[in-house]
């Protein structure tokens, strides 16, 4: 009977993923948020091979390091099936990014829970809370399908370290095994794995208290970390040895808003009631900056989960040392998440400015997923041992009255009734998402046939410029790296339609957008009602004043045939390279992001080549004679001075894409070794 009670509860899981996640398994256009449709003009353009310089996070370029990693697993899937499979996108993203979050947050949670509570009937609790909580619905329904997968693998890196640390020797096997999996999860999200190692470092104390040798609490610290780690960087080495080697900080490149600590009270939305109650401050619209009171419904969730204390003292020893370090974890991960809020908001600002990588977290909800983490194991074992003590008959005494609890029957007895209520409390918790109430990548969306004729239009012209958005980019407009787009708010540091037009009514905002290679202007279309806000609703009015105000500036032609979007074009940019002096010819071919051949004929002792992206102190122009360093170029391009007359051959180049190549040998490499030793151990029986 139990057997089928728990292939039930297996079915109805199953069941209600169809339901929550009924968007991902149908083929409709997904993207919000964070999550963005892609042409197949777009697909085209990218790269197996991984490049350090993009416009991924700047509209004019910028070393991408940081994310090279995530950057080439997205780049190299997208193209291997697009090319060689033919899958359109909308299958690609679904097959490479929704279902895997899926099946590895159930198989990765449950996993987890099974080799710390082997005994525990109700397994399949922990993949319930695991993935239908508020934080984890809100991440994936904002299109953070990133560090969703990143969060997702988490629970199999905590699993198989604490495997590997309640080893007696070392575990060549589990050591390259964990190794790998922490190598894949890095891949995704660096505060994922960040956040995922705090959790191991946290277990390995908790384990370790009673070990007072500490030449031996160093030889196990240094058996159990450092072969995982050294596996994990040479697998990474294309973006770490360059990161290292450049001692470029990606996060101040990104600017102030990204690495100061004024930034993190301003982002610590949530209070520590929601998070100690795993209540998302966003939920359920997820809204940015639009934080919620807290909701009483969800005080029971730590009750459930800390109620397990009350069953500490019986516990055999393993199940005692799991259970007090996920109540450590549950509570360490609610302190965070709540950020600089009180109490001791200070705290965490401190942890800020003073621990090693926590900069990465100026967003403290990121920390939600400690809760998450803990939860997924103490609110089952609570509830197995609510259940096992309503298994026995309890006797119970109120004044002069006796009352006797029993459960005879097989199915209709109060442990299952309790069970039942349990389930209905929880799905109750997450009740808009599968009445269909939850909005983002929940929801289905359709492709505006506006943004399918500007792509059109746009991939057409294989000449190199840019596109100009008012007030912004966007999501189905098309950007390549032949044509990347410039947020007017960005670019202006103004987060208003208004400031876009009045920058753009400056005199000197033609020559500026004319150097910076851009053809066209447009005022896009907002199909998802989330550009043209005021006071976080949509206000057409706003769209058609835009327009209006655009179209009186007289040095803008307007470009018809794009139904509600509207297209200005900019006559006489400036290409990808230019000069401020009009005696040079300047022909150039792009090899790759980071290369460019150059062809300069009658130059002037002196003059100036400019190169119109960001400026970076690494992009040198060279030959086999000279090597011009960049210099700043009216406080946003790169340029080169050339030392004497005549005609050039050059090569632009960006010089930390040599450690990238160095990394990229060293990675696969040991890719190779290391899956050949795994191979040979098994081959060979020696595992």
């Amino acid at each position: 009977m139990k057997n089928i009670i728990t292939k039930l509860a297996y079915l109805f899981i199953f069941f209600l993923v169809l339901a929550v996640f009924k968007t991902w398994l149908s083929f409709d256009v997904i993207s919000s948020g964070d999550w963005n449709f892609r042409f197949e003009n777009q697909i085209e353009s990218l790269t197996i091979f991984p490049y350090v310089w993009s416009y991924l996070l700047s509209n004019t370029g910028i070393n991408i390091n940081f994310i090279l990693g995530l950057h080439t697993y997205f780049s190299t899937t997208t193209i291997v099936l697009f090319r060689y499979f033919n899958l359109p996108w909308i299958f690609i993203e679904r097959l490479i990014w929704f279902w895997p979050f899926i099946l590895i947050s159930f198989l990765s949670s449950w996993y987890l829970f099974k080799i710390t509570m082997p005994k525990n009937k109700l397994s399949f609790l922990s993949p319930f809370v695991f993935i239908f909580n508020t934080y984890l619905l809100m991440i994936v329904g904002g299109g953070q399908m990133a560090i969703a997968i990143a969060y997702a693998i988490a629970p199999l890196v905590l699993g198989i370290f604490i495997k590997l640390i309640e080893e007696e020797h070392f575990d060549l096997k589990k050591s390259i095994l964990t190794g790998l999996i922490i190598a894949l999860q890095l891949i995704f999200d660096p505060r994922a794995f960040y956040a995922t190692i705090v959790s191991v470092l946290i277990y390995f104390i908790v384990v370790q208290l009673a070990n007072r040798n500490s030449i031996d609490l160093i030889k196990k610290f240094i058996v159990i970390f450092v072969p995982p780690g050294v596996i994990a960087f040479l697998v990474h080495a294309f973006w770490l040895i360059p990161l290292l080697v450049t001692k470029q900080n990606p996060i101040q490149q990104l600017g102030p808003a990204y690495s100061s600590v004024e930034i993190v009270p301003y982002l610590s939305f949530a209070k520590f009631e929601q998070t100690i109650s795993m209540l998302h401050p966003y939920w359920p619209e997820n809204i940015f900056g639009k934080v919620y009171f807290m909701k009483s419904e969800f005080l029971l969730i730590p009750i459930l989960a800390y109620l397990s204390l009350f069953f500490v003292k019986k516990l055999a020893q393993d199940e005692k040392k799991y259970i007090i370090f996920f109540i450590f974890l549950g509570l360490i991960g609610s302190f965070l998440a709540k950020g600089a809020n009180d109490p001791f908001g200070g705290i965490y600002l401190w942890l800020f400015e003073h621990i090693p990588g926590f900069v990465m977290f100026r967003d403290p909800t990121k920390w939600y997923f400690l809760v998450v983490l803990s939860y997924s194991i103490l609110i089952p074992f609570s509830i197995w041992k609510l259940y096992k003590l309503l298994e026995s008959q309890l006797k119970f005494q109120i004044s002069n009255f006796k009352f006797q609890i029993t459960t005879k029957g097989k199915i209709l007895n109060v442990k299952n009734f309790f069970l039942l209520f349990i389930t209905l409390y929880l799905l109750y918790l997450i009740r808009p998402a599968f009445f269909g109430e939850l909005t983002g990548t929940f929801r289905q969306q359709s492709l505006p046939q506006e943004y399918v004729k500007l792509a059109n239009f746009l991939s057409k012209e294989k000449v190199f410029y840019r596109t100009f958005w008012i007030p912004t980019h966007e999501r189905f407009g098309f950007r390549s790296d032949i044509h990347p787009s410039i947020s007017g708010q960005e670019f202006i540091n103004k987060y208003n339609p208004y400031d876009v037009v009045k920058y753009l009514n400056d005199k000197k905002s033609q020559v500026e957008l004319q150097n910076l290679s851009v053809k066209y202007v447009i005022v896009p279309f907002d199909s998802q009602h989330e550009i043209f806000l005021k006071d976080r609703k949509y206000f057409d009015s706003l769209y058609l004043k835009t327009i209006e105000d655009v179209r009186k500036i007289n040095w803008l032609k307007e470009v018809k045939g794009f139904g509600k979007i509207t297209v200005f074009e900019i006559l006489d940019p400036r290409g990808h390279f230019w000069s401020p002096s009009e005696n040079l010819e300047i022909s150039f071919q792009s090899i790759n992001p980071t290369k460019y051949k150059l062809s300069v004929k009658n130059a002037q002792k002196n003059d100036v080549l400019v190169f119109s992206e960001s400026f970076d102190k690494y992009w040198v122009a060279r030959n086999n004679e000279i090597s011009i360093k960049s210099h700043k170029y009216s406080n946003l391009f790169n340029s080169f001075t050339l030392p004497k007359g005549g005609d050039y051959t050059l090569e632009i180049y960006y010089t930390p894409q040599d450690w990238v190549n160095r990394g990229v040998v060293i990675s696969l490499i040991s890719v190779s070794l290391v899956l050949g030793l795994l191979i040979f151990g098994y081959i060979s029986k020696k595992w």
